[in-house]
C-alpha cells in the first residue's frame, strides 16, 4: 500500500526543509508528491525538486493571484521548463525519466480577486494551450467561480489530448456531476475532515473512486487532526482514511485505487 499526494508546495514549507519533508513522507507510505508551482518562481523550484528528488514530479503553472498582465513572456517561461526537462515538443513526451508532468495550477480565484477577471481568463486559457502542445494534463484552481471554470472547460472537451483535475475540491454535488459529465477528474484535501465541510462531504460520497485523486495542498488546510500544524504531503493519509470511511471501503483500497489514478492521470508509473 502506499499513497500519492497529488498536490503539493515544498517551495512554501516554513517548518519543514522540502528534504526533511520528502523524506517523513516516505516514511509514512507516500511513494510519490507532485510538487505544483504557483509562481514562475515557485515553477522553477518546482522542477528542482522534480531533479533533485527520484519521487517528486512537478507542474508549472501560475496562480490566478498572479496572473495580473499575464502574457507571451510568461508562456515561453513556462515552456523552456518543460522543455530543459523533456526535450523539445517533437521529442517522446512519454519518454521513461519525464519529471514535468502537468500544467497549473490555474484557473479562477473569485474569492480573494487579485487579479483582474479578463486576465485569470487569458491565462487559464494559455495554460490550457499549453498543456495540450505537449500532452499533458491541466491541475484547475477554482475558487467561488464554478460556471466560469465550466466555460471555459467545456470549449476543450472535445479535444482527445485534453484532461484536467479540479484541485481542492470545494464544490458541491451538483458541480461535481457536471465536472465528471466534462471528463474531468476531481481532487479532494483534508477540508474533507473538517466539522464544518458538510457539502464537500456529499460531493465525495457521489464522485466514483474511479475519478477521485488525494492531495494535501501542503503546506495549507492540515487535516483535522493535525490542526495547527504545518501541513505537509505525509498527511495525505488522512485524506485516504476520511474517503474509505465514506465510501465504506478500507484505506488500503483507496490507496491503491486512488494511486492508480494519479498514475495513469499524470502518466507517472
Amino acid at each position: 500500500m502506499y499513497f500519492i499526494d497529488t498536490h503539493a508546495h515544498l517551495d512554501m514549507l516554513k517548518r519543514l526543509t522540502p528534504d526533511e519533508a520528502v523524506a517523513k513522507s516516505i516514511n509514512e507510505g507516500v511513494k510519490y508528491i507532485i510538487n505544483v508551482g504557483s509562481s514562475l518562481d515557485g515553477s522553477r523550484k518546482s522542477v528542482e525538486f522534480a531533479r533533485k528528488f527520484s519521487n517528486v514530479f512537478a507542474s508549472i503553472g501560475v496562480h490566478p493571484h498572479y496572473v495580473r498582465n499575464f502574457g507571451k513572456k510568461e508562456i515561453k517561461i513556462l515552456q523552456s521548463l518543460i522543455q530543459g526537462h523533456s526535450g523539445t515538443v517533437n521529442d517522446n513526451v512519454r519518454e521513461r525519466y519525464k519529471k514535468v508532468v502537468a500544467v497549473g495550477e490555474t484557473g479562477f480565484d473569485f474569492y480573494r480577486n487579485l487579479s483582474p477577471r479578463m486576465d485569470m481568463e487569458r491565462a487559464f486559457v494559455s495554460h490550457i494551450e499549453l498543456a495540450l502542445e505537449y500532452d499533458i494534463p491541466v491541475i484547475i484552481h477554482d475558487r467561488d467561480a464554478h460556471k466560469q471554470t465550466l466555460e471555459v472547460v467545456k470549449k476543450y472537451i472535445d479535444h482527445k489530448k485534453f484532461r484536467a483535475v479540479v484541485h481542492c475540491f470545494s464544490g458541491d454535488v451538483n458541480f461535481a456531476m457536471q465536472c465528471l459529465a466534462l471528463g474531468l477528474y476531481i481532487s479532494f484535501t483534508g477540508v474533507i475532515t473538517f466539522p464544518n465541510a458538510r457539502g464537500v462531504l456529499k460531493a465525495v460520497e457521489k464522485v466514483p473512486v474511479g475519478r477521485l485523486l488525494i492531495e494535501t495542498d501542503a503546506p495549507f488546510l492540515a487535516p483535522q487532526a493535525k490542526r495547527g500544524k504545518e501541513n505537509y504531503p505525509g498527511y495525505v493519509r488522512y485524506v485516504a482514511e476520511k474517503i474509505a470511511e465514506i465510501k465504506n471501503l478500507s484505506v488500503e483500497e483507496v490507496a491503491d485505487i486512488t494511486s492508480k489514478n494519479a498514475e495513469d492521470f499524470f502518466s507517472i508509473n
